[in-house]
């Protein structure tokens, strides 16, 4: 299909700003004119295909999602740790997928009852729910089986995880948790700040807590939802987690 200076100059804008900015309304004036003429659509879709990217129209905001592989906007362990100083080892990198993980586990559960502003967690419990994790899953990997199961470096992430500093509820309450490089929460302000970098989630640094905006909801519905690797990590995230509470109440 051949598209018009107009529809490609109308394309080229949205895509670029779309990059600056991760996710536009489709309220926003370039995103309406673009979605109003169906030349200039697909060829913002094209553009977006070209640049290793895709598209996601959510039915209220278009969000740039970028391909893992083969596209020139993709960010590799490299580039993260670039800009992200703090993370130095690839462990690391994957103790923050975990945590990561562990943030979307528990707020996705119950989407239709959102409540914008009230669902939220704090860095504290984030820590509380990836130590009981490792705990149990290192334990569970004594011969290296279940780490090859789940193709997850358990005891390396284990080992890393238990040597950083762990900061208390009283010195949450107190204002003086650290940001630095050997704490568990500085860890997961690095994790925590890859999604607010993508605006799904805001982090209030008075409350130390996470908020997921209504754009997560819209990326774990239209996109991880339909991810088979994401689904399993999250029922066994789920799984291990009641497990463990289960323990706890049985041992009281």
């Amino acid at each position: 299909m051949s598209y018009s200076l107009e529809q490609l100059q109308m394309a080229s804008r949205l895509f670029f700003d779309l990059l600056r900015r991760k996710v536009i309304s489709l309220d926003d004036p370039a995103a309406a004119e673009c979605l109003q003429d169906t030349g200039a659509y697909d060829a913002l879709q094209y553009l977006a295909k070209e640049g290793g990217c895709r598209i996601m129209n959510s039915g209220h905001r278009l969000h740039l999602l970028v391909n893992p592989l083969g596209s020139g906007f993709a960010t590799n362990f490299t580039q993260l740790r670039n800009k992200y100083s703090r993370v130095e080892r690839k462990t690391h990198l994957h103790i923050i997928n975990v945590i990561i993980l562990v943030f979307l586990a528990e707020m996705d559960q119950d989407e239709q009852h959102f409540k914008p502003g009230q669902d939220s967690m704090s860095y504290i419990q984030i820590s509380d729910q990836v130590s009981s994790l490792f705990q149990s899953w290192n334990a569970l990997d004594e011969d290296g089986t279940f780490s090859k199961q789940w193709r997850l470096d358990i005891q390396a992430m284990y080992k890393v995880w238990t040597n950083l500093y762990m900061q208390t509820k009283s010195q949450e309450d107190g204002d003086s948790l650290s940001r630095g490089y050997g704490s568990r929460i500085g860890l997961i302000h690095e994790g925590m700040k890859l999604l607010e970098d993508e605006h799904l989630v805001f982090i209030s640094e008075n409350e130390k807590r996470i908020f997921p905006r209504e754009e997560l909801y819209e990326r774990m519905r239209y996109l991880y939802h339909d991810v088979d690797r994401y689904k399993e990590l999250k029922a066994l995230i789920g799984r291990t987690l009641t497990e463990k509470e289960g323990e706890a109440h049985a041992a009281h």
